[in-house]
């Protein structure tokens, strides 16, 4: 199995001390099975940068180049397949009157292509879209 870990699982990490639930089932993946969308670390970036210059972000800023070293070629971009996903996605729900959040909506769209679960704890709208769900703090 293989997972796309949410931006709020990926920032656990920077909290001076992390869920022990999530700690503990991150520990336990397999490597190299873990898998981020652009849009993930676009919300860590934008993050970063808003706070002010200073220690904390300066260790941020090298946590984040060291994630992205390590997550290479596991990085997932929004394509063809995962944008028409995201169109069935967000239609049905705007359909039944309960749209879902765009980023939401094309995180479960890039799993539900790609054969992935999504790690969060947002799991409320990431689970309508269809996509299977893992929630390490529950």
């Amino acid at each position: 199995m293989a997972y796309l870990i949410d931006t709020c699982a990926l920032s656990e990490f920077t909290k001076p001390k992390p869920s022990a639930s999530v700690d503990e089932w991150f520990a336990s993946m397999p490597d190299g099975a873990d898998f981020v969308s652009v849009l993930s670390l676009g919300e860590l970036e934008k993050g970063i940068k808003k706070l002010a210059a200073g220690r904390r972000r300066g260790q941020l800023e090298r946590w984040f180049g060291e994630l992205r070293d390590r997550l290479e070629g596991r990085i997932l971009g929004i394509d063809e397949p995962v944008a028409l996903e995201w169109g069935r996605i967000a239609a049905r729900a705007e359909r039944s009157g309960a749209p879902i959040p765009v980023v939401d909506a094309l995180l479960g769209a890039t799993a539900i292509v790609h054969g992935l679960s999504v790690v969060t704890r947002n799991a409320s709208d990431i689970a309508r879209t269809g996509a299977s769900i893992i929630d390490p703090w529950s």
